[in-house]
């Protein structure tokens, strides 16, 4: 009973954090750096990102936990682009740590 009720919050998680393309009915995970699609967190997270914080390769992809969006927003500086790939590409003239002294980070 308890590895039941386990199996359904972790595929309550999983259904949160996935993104469903409502053509194909496919469920992709993004990098919330990058914005490379993987079709599992597994295979997400397995690889190093050329986009994170801490630099190119020093640290893995992470999670994008919001919802696919038509268009991305900066959480900093509310620039807007169609992707996440997009969005991270550019310096963020208010991000936290001095101005373009970091990437656009997508809202949730």
């Amino acid at each position: 009973m308890e590895k039941k009720r386990l199996s359904g919050i972790l595929a309550a998680v999983v259904l949160l954090a996935g993104i469903v393309c409502c053509a194909t009915g496919v469920e992709y995970f993004y990098c919330r750096y990058c914005g490379i699609r993987r079709s599992s967190v597994q295979s997400l997270t397995a690889g190093f990102c050329s986009r994170h914080p801490a630099g190119p390769g020093k640290g893995r992809h992470a999670l994008y936990q919001g919802r696919e969006k038509t268009r991305y927003t900066c959480v900093f500086c509310g620039v807007k682009r169609t992707d996440i790939a997009s969005l991270t590409a550019g310096s963020c003239s208010r991000h936290p740590a001095g101005p373009y002294k970091g990437r656009h980070e997508p809202a949730l």
